[in-house]
């Protein structure tokens, strides 16, 4: 997935899927699955879906992989309890808007961007946590299997995001002109999907960004 990691987020501003309070209840509090609660005031959450099948690559054995992710990215990650009927698990990722990124032995993450290296900004920590969690999840799909490299290239790789309904148009913009520029940076097909087409571990004030 670094190779896919695009320029947009290193411009200025808040990141598109970062808000106070994200994955707020009704209540305006979200409870993780230790029973912490937060208010989100202050802090950047990501709810990104991840297939049943794969939960197991995300937690690990003993829970060794989940926890070696909040260790690495200084993050708090929690997996949500299955919801019947859904073959996806909520991930909820969350840090403090302003605390940055740990880097390790000073290294920044590069990303090729034509035919060049270019140093790739991560905006916070939460977010550092969710590009390295959704590595785990496509991880089988990226190397697994019976694909060779050849192949891998053909290969659909899919994030899927629950984005508060009140906060979708910030991805969207004034007559779709900001989802326009993000497809155009990241050569990504990025798309809110119609209501019907959201899971039931979600809630119904969210929207689904593929």
């Amino acid at each position: 997935m670094d190779g896919n990691r695009r320029k947009f987020f290193k411009k200025p501003g808040n990141s598109l899927f970062k808000r106070k309070g994200v994955g707020s209840s009704r209540k305006g509090k979200w409870s993780d699955s230790h029973g912490e609660e937060f208010s989100g005031d202050g802090d950047t959450v990501y709810r990104i879906l991840c297939p049943s099948r794969k939960i197991g690559g995300v937690i690990g054995k003993g829970g060794n992989i989940v926890k070696a992710l909040r260790e690495e990215t200084q993050s708090k990650i929690t997996v949500a309890d299955s919801v019947q009927g859904s073959d996806e698990r909520v991930i909820i990722i969350y840090s403090s808007s302003d605390k940055p990124p740990r880097k390790i032995d000073g290294d920044e993450d590069l990303v090729a961007r034509n035919g060049q290296q270019e140093a790739f900004e991560l905006r916070c920590a939460a977010q550092d946590a969710l590009l390295k969690v959704h590595d785990r999840i496509v991880e089988e799909d990226l190397f697994g299997g019976m694909a060779s490299d050849d192949d891998n290239d053909n290969n659909v790789i899919t994030a899927r995001l629950l984005v508060p309904n009140n906060m979708v148009g910030c991805v969207l913009g004034k007559r779709g002109d900001v989802i326009q520029r993000l497809r155009s940076e990241t050569g990504a097909n990025i798309r809110v999907l119609p209501a019907d087409h959201l899971p039931s571990c979600a809630m119904d004030t969210d929207e689904l960004v593929q």
